[in-house]
């Protein structure tokens, strides 16, 4: 076996097992043994599972299987956030947004929803487009609202179709033409 296939196979096997050691910690979590999820999640986390690191902060926040601490949940957090995980990115949005443990920051809550939304997450396309609609932490734009609403339904949210089709039907047929370009350059950059 020449050296590339050994490296790719040994590549495989540290997968499967990382993947494994998360099930074994997920399946810890469900039978309500949360010390020995915690611990696992807590080893996962430090070697850079990031859905480790999201489940980790949950912990943390919510006091399941140690004392309840901010400080610890917000640093897995934005840790799992940062390296691309989309729920806690979406997470983050939402407490900045409404001001629950964090203090309100309608700005950062929307490059925190832009972020879930260039990945293709249908909440935090909805949430940003709502944003850009009402003109909070982004200027107001119909036509930008429009678009990531249409990108939501794209990405699976069946919420943003009503919202999408009542605001189309404010505008006019040249914003309407203005969306589906932008759709059209939102969905290259998402390729490149």
């Amino acid at each position: 076996m020449s050296a590339r296939r050994v490296g790719w196979a040994l590549a495989l096997l540290l997968c499967v097992a990382g993947c494994s050691d998360y099930d074994r910690a997920r399946n810890a979590y469900s039978a309500g043994k949360y010390e020995l999820a915690l611990e696992r999640f807590d080893v996962l986390a430090r070697a850079g599972n990031l859905n480790a690191q999201y489940d980790l902060a949950q912990m943390y926040f919510q006091g399941i299987g140690t004392p309840r601490n901010s400080d610890q949940g917000w640093y897995w957090l934005l840790s799992a956030a940062g390296s691309g995980n989309v729920a806690a990115m979406v997470q983050l949005g939402a407490l900045f947004e409404s001001g629950v443990g964090a203090t309100r920051d309608y700005a950062t809550a929307a490059q925190w929803y832009l972020r879930a939304a260039r990945r293709g997450d249908p909440i935090g396309r909805f949430n940003l487009a709502l944003m850009y609609q009402k003109g909070i932490g982004v200027p107001k734009d119909e036509v930008a609202a429009l678009a990531w609403f249409r990108l939501s339904i794209r990405a699976g949210s069946p919420a943003a179709r009503d919202r999408a089709d009542e605001l189309e039907r404010q505008l006019t047929p040249d914003e309407v033409r203005r969306t589906s370009e932008l759709i059209e350059r939102l969905e290259q950059a998402g390729s490149d």
